[in-house]
């Protein structure tokens, strides 16, 4: 079955919810008469069904709820219906809907000439003229068909709804991630908590479990329903109602996004493609999806009616590119535009400008180069989908066009060249640092947070080219090394650093990181160790030399000849050692045969 969205626009008493009344019986909103049926998403909101199609319809009656409500499904409709009254004409109200369906992308218009049992045909044309006229400042609306109807008149309309009917809804990308804007929160008793909204991209399916944005926490979907009627997947655009499950009412609010965990990420600031005008440091309303909030303006660059303009807000906005925004200033709109970037970027501003510029015409070539000149140590793709719209497929090929970078394809990340020779150069210093250094591609990336693990892979293979340093096996060490002679240096090294440790041995792999090795090579150093019974290994990541340990049991045995007893109360008095090393050797301790163990207290057997 296809599923349309369509808003109803149009000044105050022209018309509208009569309008949908005729078309469909829906009264309006009846909050209390809805939360006593059950789940149900009408609360300004109804359809209209044949056996092929579903109508949700959109019916906002006043300019404040329309910037604050329409919105969140604005650039999902398939269709605005513009309704003008035929007594009437435009008014200023019907202008301000106009200008926000030509902000949020609404193209597809179908104009409704109400009131006309009130009105003769010359007067009703010359309404319909003076709409048309208008309508061609904007140069994105379209008006498909234009209707002369009167709710007293039944032919008028279903001659309007046989139309809608054959309406199609428009092309959706494939792929896409849920995103769902809130719109309402309640409780029903016997059910718990109800959400309503709009599922603008992907789809919802009962059972699963999605994440809430704004509080970064997984809910789960007991059941889902369109129109009343219980379903067991959601599609877009659609209005839809969740019974949600793991969150109580009071957490949830209007505004909030529910989505798939890992795609979108909250900032404080988006750049904007703005048409309109707004100040520069002017504080708005930010209206996105079904959430306003308060934003201060940054204008980057202001030609002609468009601008390149900074939104800073105080709480983090979940936005993404491409995604229609309305700006109000004294609860007035006084423009709108699309998010360019969602992600705060430190650029300076002829940098962010170039940005936006390739930003803004879809050049993502260019956005890519920029970004991954400016982000020196990696540029990372896995947020395409939010940055720009794209599937990480669809970034990848993208990317594999670039000059002069490396593309890491398991990472998702283009590193510059600049990158390749600040990791070659780290490698040369360690080197330089310590001769008898061992390493591998994924010891280096462990190391060095920013570098991955096939950039650090060809960064050894480029040194390895230059002969600066050797292969063995899957480890490297600096060229001309014997690398017998490092396996006995480095035996000796973690030893020496082992006894030095005394009673409260250092962790392998801080060992590892002071001499710059590899962890299997350091691993199979204290192995060779441990065998040599130099060294005992007591716990995980806990090796002792024999020398120390067996100190340590002296003074253990010590403390029972002074107390009568051991514990980790006393020891840890008489050592001033921490906890994890007393319970070690009170459990080594445990070996001896002339040791009992009595509770948590050991003495010597009587």
């Amino acid at each position: 079955m296809n599923s349309l969205i369509i808003g109803t626009s149009g000044h105050i008493d022209h018309g509208k919810t009569a309008l949908i009344k005729a078309l469909n019986g829906f009264e309006g909103d009846k909050m209390e008469a809805e939360i006593k049926r059950g789940i149900t998403i009408d609360l300004s909101f109804s359809n209209l069904k044949n056996d092929s199609a579903n109508i949700a319809f959109i019916d906002v009656p006043g300019h404040e709820n329309l910037v604050k409500t329409m919105i969140s499904g604005a650039y999902a409709f398939d269709a605005a219906m513009l309704v003008v009254a035929s007594d009437d004409s435009l008014m200023p109200q019907t202008k301000e809907h106009i200008e926000i369906l030509s902000i949020l992308g609404v193209k597809s218009i179908i104009l409704v000439i109400t009131k006309c049992d009130l009105t003769d045909k010359t007067k009703q044309k010359k309404v319909e003229a003076e709409v048309k006229d208008f309508i061609l400042n904007y140069k994105n609306l379209e008006i498909l068909q234009t209707f002369f109807v009167s709710i007293k008149d039944k032919p008028s309309i279903d001659e309007l709804k046989n139309y809608l009917f054959t309406l199609k809804p428009k092309e959706r990308e494939s792929g896409v991630v849920t995103r769902y804007y809130i719109d309402r929160v309640f409780s029903l008793k016997g059910i718990g908590t109800i959400v309503t909204g709009s599922l603008v991209e992907g789809e919802i399916k009962k059972n699963e479990k999605l994440v809430c944005l704004d509080l970064d926490k997984v809910v789960s979907v007991r059941s889902v329903q369109v129109h009343e009627s219980f379903l067991n997947l959601a599609t877009s655009p659609n209005r839809v109602a969740l019974n949600l499950t793991d969150i109580p009412t009071s957490m949830l609010a209007k505004g909030q996004i529910l989505s798939k965990k890992g795609f979108f990420r909250g900032f404080k600031e988006v750049d904007c493609l703005f048409k309109g005008e707004i100040s520069h440091n002017q504080n708005v309303i930010f209206c996105i999806g079904s959430r306003q909030v308060s934003a201060k303006c940054t204008i980057l660059s202001d030609k002609n009616k468009e601008k390149f303009v900074t939104f800073k807000f105080n709480k983090a906005v979940f936005a993404k590119f491409n995604e229609p925004f309305v700006v109000l200033a004294n609860s007035r709109v006084i423009g709108g535009g699309k998010v360019l970037n969602p992600v705060s970027e430190p650029l300076k501003k002829s940098e962010k400008i170039n940005l936006l510029l390739s930003l803004s015409q879809k050049d993502f070539k260019k956005a890519f180069e920029i970004l991954s000149s400016f982000h020196r140590h990696g540029f990372g793709i896995i947020s395409s989908y939010q940055r720009f719209g794209i599937e990480h497929e669809k970034a990848l090929l993208i990317a594999l066009e670039l000059k002069n970078v490396f593309v890491d394809k398991d990472s998702l990340c283009i590193y510059s060249n600049q990158a390749l020779q600040d990791l070659k150069n780290t490698i040369k210093f360690i080197i330089s640092k310590n001769e008898f250094a061992v390493f591998s591609a994924q010891s280096i990336a462990l190391r060095i947070n920013w570098a991955s693990q096939s950039l650090t892979a060809l960064a050894l293979n480029e040194l390895e080219k230059e002969g600066l340093v050797e292969k063995n096996g899957l480890l490297f060490i600096k060229k001309g090394v014997d690398f017998s002679k490092i396996k006995e240096s480095l035996n000796d090294k973690i030893y020496t650093i082992l006894e030095n440790s005394s009673l409260a041995p250092q962790a392998p792999y801080n060992i590892y990181d002071e001499l710059d090795i590899d962890r299997q090579t350091g691993d199979n150093a204290l192995k060779a160790l441990t065998r040599a019974k130099k060294v005992v290994r007591l716990a995980h990541n806990l090796f002792i030399t024999s020398s120390n340990l067996n100190l340590a049991m002296t003074k253990l045995r010590n403390i029972i000849k002074k107390d009568g007893k051991v514990n980790v109360a006393n020891a840890k008095n008489e050592l001033g050692l921490s906890r994890k090393f007393i319970i070690s050797y009170l459990e080594y301790l445990d070996n001896f045969g002339d040791i009992v163990k009595s509770d948590n207290d050991r003495m010597f057997v009587d």
